[in-house]
């Protein structure tokens, strides 16, 4: 029995798909990808997470801490995106703002979206 174990290790759910099971949860799985250059992580609107492949867990945690607040931005329905464009509400009450992807730095600290996900993960 030993000597099979040897031959056929199987790998796990997370090897085989990439996801990060320290970090995932049951209703937020994180997956380990290749993102571009300064980015460690981003939400999805279908609720999972990416994070950079490669990033030590430490890293890769506090990425899923600051992406979990932009998830919660969008199930608010403060923060929605598309290829083009970003929207943003500050609250329920204020008017959408529409902010082009070509005229910004993603990840920016001074973005309305960002200030507050970096503020809610000091």
């Amino acid at each position: 029995m030993w000597l099979w174990r040897l031959m056929f290790r199987l790998k796990s759910k997370g090897d085989l798909f990439g996801i990060n099971e320290e970090a995932s949860t049951h209703s937020t799985p994180v997956f380990e990808k290749e993102l571009d250059s300064g980015i460690a992580g981003e939400a999805n609107r279908d609720g999972t997470i990416f994070v950079k492949k490669g990033l030590s867990q430490d890293k890769i945690n506090k990425a899923v801490d600051h992406e979990k607040v932009h998830l919660e931005q969008i199930a608010q329905g403060r923060l929605g995106y598309d290829n083009n464009k970003v929207t943003w509400k500050r609250d329920t009450k204020s008017p959408m703002k529409v902010f082009k992807r070509e005229d910004m730095m993603e990840g920016a600290h001074n973005l309305p979206w960002e200030k507050e996900a970096y503020e809610k993960t000091k």
